[in-house]
């Protein structure tokens, strides 16, 4: 049970260090995807890694 409290952990970790670089992208004046593109895809991995530490924080709690 811990190793899959602390594999969904590092996959909400991951996904928002891929949010925060996309956000980096997302402020930048140039850059080649547009701006709304980017955008959704910091919403999407911001929602997925909340998912996920929600899911690890109450697979902790329950345990």
């Amino acid at each position: 049970m811990a190793g899959i409290i602390f594999l969904f952990f590092v996959i909400g970790f991951l996904l928002y260090v891929g949010a925060f670089h996309y956000f980096k992208l997302f402020q930048s004046s140039a850059s080649y995807p547009p701006k709304r593109t980017l955008k959704d895809k910091v919403f999407v991995l911001v929602s997925g890694g909340s998912i996920s530490l929600l899911i690890s924080f109450m697979l902790y709690w329950l345990q």
